[in-house]
């Protein structure tokens, strides 16, 4: 049987700032199982890195402030944790791979120490069986050239660095790992060969996997199930076949409709029209009401809810409700 290893409910987090409250993450709904791998996508600034950083407790506080909802990771509640109570859960129970490793490693403490120092936080070992343990997780990302361990991270390459980060993330055997677009800096070569470290990695050890990116065919190839996010809230989801075949939201549909495609040939790429609403001045109603082209009156008056309509496919948008007519459409509606 399935079971649910984190769970976000309804959860809100908001930043206060001298210029207004930004509502970065507004009621999202988001489960990952045992084993599975999840892919989270949607455009620069819709809450992605917002809400991996929630579920990390790495959210500064303030401006960030939980404004409601829940997020459980193997039963245990995270949004009232302390700092104490959260160091024991990072690196252990959930562990976090962020885009850019160069800044992530410490420049001026060697690969061997860092990795150490995550065990040791951890596990009951000696620096000696640390080091042995750090090699050994190295080994198990590809690298095993002699003297790793002494070298720093700028006498590294990129590819090396973020399979340093994986080593690091992976040393204590975490339940959840969470990769921040790990590829997004690296040449395709490099890319392909992270992406499937990462899925051997989730084979072997059963770690379940939230990959956030914004790159499809990332998605295409990683993932089990698909959540799309749009201005802070989750408006899609569904497993991966699923949302490749059949996206029921126009924003999903309008991402799929962008990507470019061999044997192909057009003058413009697709791209959706009009801009992401500003997180000070949400509109009323759908969110993507003023870019979607079956926008109806309801839209902009209404926010629609997460419905569900099959097969664990769900969408938040009042096209899918059988009780608002084709007559409440509006023939006038423009995008901006």
């Amino acid at each position: 049987m399935v079971r649910p290893l984190l769970e976000i409910s309804r959860f809100k987090m908001y930043f206060h700032t001298d210029k207004g409250v930004v509502k970065a993450v507004d009621d999202v709904d988001l489960t990952v199982n045992e084993g599975e791998v999840v892919g989270l996508v949607g455009e620069s600034g819709c809450g992605k890195s917002v809400t991996s950083l929630s579920v990390m407790g790495l959210v500064p506080r303030p401006p960030g402030r939980v404004e409601g909802g829940s997020i459980r990771l193997a039963d245990r509640e995270l949004t009232h944790l302390k700092g104490r109570e959260w160091r024991k859960i990072r690196g252990n129970v959930v562990s976090m791979i962020f885009q850019e490793p160069m800044t992530s490693l410490n420049p001026v403490f060697t690969i061997g120490d860092q990795i150490v120092e995550a065990i040791r936080q951890h596990r009951k070992l000696d620096k000696k069986a640390a080091r042995r343990l750090a090699a050994d997780s190295l080994q198990e990302v590809g690298i095993s050239r002699k003297g790793i361990l002494e070298e720093y991270p700028h006498q590294l390459s990129g590819g090396m660095r973020q399979r340093v980060m994986i080593a690091m993330a992976m040393v204590c055997r975490p339940k959840l790992l969470i990769a921040d677009e790990p590829t997004t800096a690296l040449d395709v070569t490099i890319q392909a060969q992270i992406l499937d470290l990462m899925r051997r990695l989730n084979r072997e050890t059963g770690t379940a996997i939230l990959m956030i990116t914004h790159d499809l065919g990332v998605v295409a190839e990683m993932c089990d199930r698909v959540v799309v996010m749009y201005a802070g809230q989750v408006v899609e989801e569904a497993d991966v076949n699923t949302l490749f075949n059949q996206p029921r939201h126009p924003y999903t549909q309008g991402l799929l409709q962008s990507i470019p495609r061999l044997g192909q040939r057009a003058e413009r790429l697709y791209s959706i029209p009009g801009n992401v609403p500003n997180p000070k001045q949400m509109p009323t109603g759908c969110r993507f009401a003023p870019r979607c082209e079956y926008a109806m009156n309801i839209c902009r008056t209404e926010e629609p809810g997460l419905f569900a309509i099959g097969d664990g496919q769900n969408s938040r948008c009042w096209l899918h409700v059988d009780k608002k007519e084709e007559a409440d459409r509006d023939p006038t509606t423009t995008t901006s």
